[in-house]
């Protein structure tokens, strides 16, 4: 059996550094953000990783094809019943089972055909909202386990108010959204209380991996892993991680969609922790953080 890896986390957490690190393990692929696929992928046909406009890409040719073929996709739609379910919080419950199964439908078929284009055992969905990933916790045909993300808190909250263009908006100059401080926190906190929640909800295998770790030593990180993965992929190499190396790894193309910048390009990747928000960040923004924050950043172990 295939399976599905949900990476959950807050945003500016580091995900699409792991995700595509993760992309280069044999038998594994990173396919982004799933969960935005539709509007972004084929409404606004924004551009792949590789460097294609979503339409022009063979590899996501070859997954609409392989899922769609015999039907018109909707994709207005489609996006409209993940935002409906995800609205449903993590419990299955609490989501219409009429509504839930089709939505667990579409997303089995698309994960299906990206199993099969890839050829890989895994798929990686980096979506990181945490409701997202549990709705879809019983995907038909499918293991799923969960990455739990973290970073602290102060971090992600001065990356957030750095100016960050968007190349995948390929028509026009567009740039990623910017936050305050405290409004930074408050998303943080509710994330990580909506995985938190996910966890109880889900009952399925969980792993946390902390973003300060993966960019100290990414080796290890990775190696801890995959070592969870492994049993479930058939004819896992005997060196697996031979691309990385302490602090630097050899990436390829890949094909996600939508994601930080960083997943544009390939080659030499090195690995070092952003600690800018140690000397760029106010001491009052910083204050703000740590205080409305203070739970989780104690909880997770920054304090």
């Amino acid at each position: 059996m295939s399976g599905v890896l949900f990476i959950v986390s807050s945003t500016r957490s580091g995900s699409t550094l792991l995700e595509r690190l993760l992309n280069e393990l044999p038998g594994v692929v990173s396919a982004g953000e799933l969960k935005r696929i539709w509007r972004r992928g084929f409404t606004d046909n924004q551009l792949c990783s590789c460097g294609q406009p979503f339409h022009d890409c063979p590899f996501w040719q070859e997954v609409v094809q392989r899922a769609f073929a015999d039907a018109t996709v909707d994709a207005r739609a489609n996006d409209a019943l993940c935002r409906r379910v995800c609205r449903g919080g993590v419990h299955a419950g609490n989501v219409p089972a009429a509504l839930r199964g089709t939505f667990l439908g579409l997303s089995g078929k698309l994960c299906a055909a990206i199993v099969g284009t890839a050829r890989a055992g895994w798929v990686v969905d980096s979506s990181k909202d945490p409701a997202y990933a549990a709705q879809l916790a019983q995907l038909p045909g499918f293991e799923t386990r969960y990455l739990h993300l973290v970073r602290d808190a102060r971090a992600v909250a001065h990356s957030k108010s750095r100016l960050r263009r968007r190349p995948e908006i390929h028509w026009k100059e567009a740039y990623m959204r910017r936050r305050s401080a405290w409004g930074s926190a408050g998303s943080w906190n509710q994330t990580q209380r909506l995985a938190e929640a996910a966890r109880l909800a889900t009952g399925r295998p969980w792993l946390r991996v902390r973003y300060e770790d993966l960019a100290g030593s990414p080796r290890g990180v990775v190696q801890q892993v995959w070592d969870w993965l492994a049993p479930a992929i058939p004819d896992a190499t005997s060196d697996p991680l031979g691309f990385i190396d302490e602090n630097t790894a050899r990436v390829g193309s890949g094909h996600s969609v939508a994601g930080n910048p960083m997943r544009f390009g390939s080659g030499q990747l090195m690995v070092t922790p952003d600690v800018g928000w140690h000397q760029q960040m106010s001491v009052l923004s910083r204050a703000a953080v740590g205080l409305r924050c203070y739970r989780g950043l104690r909880r997770y172990g920054y304090l």
